[in-house]
């Protein structure tokens, strides 16, 4: 493992890579949308000189292929290799055909990283399922909490300790009581929604759309998978059909 590597993978705008390249950590940075790519090389130019970042415009898939990309003209983070996530709602989008390969690829030419984030739309479970197994994968790794299919392999790939964390509260701990409050919504959009604008102006530690602090600075105790499980289904109630509310969403954290 090295120790100050981070993979980043789904780097968007680079909410998360700045946080990262301002700790200090050396960066892998993959995302799909050459668009993007193209600006976060400007954006991030005097660290990609000095060797600190490598921005790589792939795909991560179940094996090396160009498959297309559906860049949504809404929002680009709704953008995906699944059609239904990169159109989603109806809304316009245009296709890049994209390379993509497996994280074990990328695992070999740079090596088991500290600290892997996962946000990529659709392809998340390939960069779970590719890491080792028996405790040779990234010390930490985080996902979006979209299925308890990807903590259970979470969990079957060795990780023990893990977290459900709000993206949309402040990067806190799941708070079933605060997600039960009919005004939290509310509270969220427009919490959200003036960061959103505000951040513009101001640089936030973590900036709205990003996935906040990591591995030993998040907030809240580590948990076993079972205690996750119960928060997991005690919000998304009967199989996700009816989740608590429809504005919060969060990322599983895992630790060995």
């Amino acid at each position: 493992m090295v120790n100050n590597l981070i993979f980043d993978i789904g780097m968007h705008v680079g909410e998360d890579t700045r946080f990262y390249l301002k700790n200090g950590f050396d960066v892998i940075a993959i995302e799909a949308n050459p668009f993007l790519v193209e600006k976060s090389k400007e954006r991030f130019k005097k660290e990609i000189q000095s060797g600190q970042l490598r921005i790589l415009n792939i795909g991560i898939s179940n094996e090396e292929k160009i498959i297309p990309f559906y860049i949504n003209h809404r929002l680009t983070e709704w953008s995906s290799f699944d059609k239904s996530i990169g159109s989603r709602n109806g809304t316009s989008f245009e296709t890049k055909d994209i390379q993509c390969t497996t994280i074990e690829k990328v695992f070999e030419q740079h090596g088991i990283p500290f600290y892997m984030k996962v946000d990529i739309e659709g392809n998340d479970h390939y960069c779970l399922t590719g890491i080792p197994d028996n405790g040779g994968g990234p010390k930490y790794v985080s996902c979006e909490s979209c299925s308890l299919e990807w903590l259970k392999i979470l969990s079957s790939k060795g990780y023990t300790k893990f977290k459900m964390i709000s993206q949309s509260d402040s990067f806190r701990p799941i708070s079933l009581n605060k997600e039960k409050n009919k005004l939290f919504p509310k509270y969220q959009v427009i919490k959200n929604g003036l960061k959103l604008r505000v951040q513009k102006f101001i640089n936030f530690k973590h900036e709205y759309g990003s996935s906040g602090p990591f591995a030993e600075n998040t907030k809240g105790e580590w948990m076993t998978e079972a205690e996750v499980t119960n928060l997991f289904n005690a919000f998304y109630q009967n199989n996700g059909d009816a989740p608590l509310n429809h504005v919060s969403w969060f990322d599983f954290h895992a630790k060995y």
